[in-house]
């Protein structure tokens, strides 16, 4: 279910090059990361960085009940973490391509998609991984 969520996100978004699910322990319960990085590692961090801007909100004095995401943007790597639940995160990072910049209104068309992706009903999930698998069957069949 996880992974027909990741395949329909890249599928929707090709400039996302990886995603990494992860808990807000650090723990990274899908990606599309794979050796030699440090898949704990990278959870690890991830999950630190939420949790620092939460900090940085508590010095600032500022009202932060929970996040709903966080861009971090760089000259070839976009990244942004979405809230998925409450204990659930998404990481996307997103692959500039040439003569393009993802600028604020793409990134949050993204967010809009991403965010439809995501937040589905188990009964549509279920719905959707039957068309999936309906289609890569036809495809064999080709």
């Amino acid at each position: 279910m996880v992974f027909q969520n990741i395949k329909r996100i890249k599928r929707a978004l090709p400039e996302v090059c990886h995603i990494a699910m992860f808990y807000n322990n650090g723990t990274i319960f899908q990606t599309t990361f794979e050796h030699p990085i440090n898949i704990p590692k990278l959870g690890e961090n991830l999950a630190e960085m939420l949790l620092h801007i939460k900090k940085l909100y508590d010095i600032c004095e500022f009202k932060i009940d929970d996040y709903k995401r966080l861009v971090f943007e760089t000259e070839e790597i976009s990244l942004i973490v979405l809230k998925l639940g409450e204990d659930s995160n998404i990481g996307l990072f997103f692959r500039k391509e040439e003569g393009k910049d993802l600028k604020l209104g793409s990134i949050r068309r993204y967010l809009e998609r991403i965010e439809d992706l995501v937040d589905v009903s188990q009964e549509e999930i279920e719905r959707l991984d039957q068309e999936d698998e309906k289609k890569e069957e036809e495809k064999k069949e080709i």
